[in-house]
């Protein structure tokens, strides 16, 4: 079912993009709109957000998500499109913000958002995602040794290939600093959102098949 239903045609290809999530500014991925123009902030309606964690999810519903504009550049889509899995993981729709503008917005389905709490005022502020962990020196001394790192550093080919050898709690681990520094739809939340726990058992938070596709191209 479509999320907009009005009376004029939509304008199929918007110059603006509407973020909510990692790409604002001061977030991990605002460098993928380099070079896109800020158009201020603004206001969404016919969404409701949801947190999933290391971002957020919008997806259809009686209310408004808060964010921000800019003005896309060449190819600077193709490249969001590639960070926000459209279509798999991402539908991308233009839609009209509050004050008349129209922009492109990624929105999720219900099906990907169940385990997620609202938020209520629409608006993420988003978090440190620090603590991503992932396996350092493998072969050496420690092969099981783990440091905490930002999550740029934790997302390329060389983490990808640590995860596919490794095994058993550390391959969790992994797993866990992929999907987190991808931004991949998480299957559910941490079930303990208290201290943290050393011995706690590690809980898989991403789905091994959307782990392999993101490593298969690197």
């Amino acid at each position: 079912m479509a999320l907009l239903s009005l009376a004029r045609p939509v304008n199929r290809n918007p110059e603006l993009v509407f973020v909510y999530g990692t790409l604002q500014r001061g977030q991990v991925n605002h460098h993928w709109l380099g070079g896109c123009g800020f158009e201020g902030e603004g206001t969404v309606g016919g969404l409701v957000l949801h947190d999933l964690g290391p971002f957020p999810m919008a997806i259809a519903g009686s209310g408004m998500v808060q964010g921000e504009v800019y003005r896309l550049v060449d190819r600077a889509l193709d490249a969001l499109d590639r960070l926000e899995g459209y279509p798999r993981l991402y539908d991308r729709q233009p839609m009209p913000l509050m004050d008349g503008r129209l922009a492109w917005v990624y929105v999720g389905r219900s099906r990907q958002v169940r385990h997620s709490p609202v938020l209520g005022g629409g608006c993420w502020r988003g978090r440190r995602v620090l603590g991503l962990m992932v396996a350092l020196g493998l072969g050496a001394a420690h092969p099981g040794a783990l440091a905490q790192v930002p999550p740029e550093q934790g997302s390329g080919a060389a983490t990808c290939q640590a995860w596919q050898r490794a095994t058993g709690e550390q391959k969790l681990r992994l797993a866990n600093a992929l999907g987190a520094a991808h931004s991949l739809t998480r299957l559910h939340l941490e079930r303990s959102p208290g201290p943290a726990n050393p011995d706690a058992p590690v809980v898989p938070l991403y789905a091994t098949s959307d782990l392999r596709r993101l490593c298969s191209n690197r």
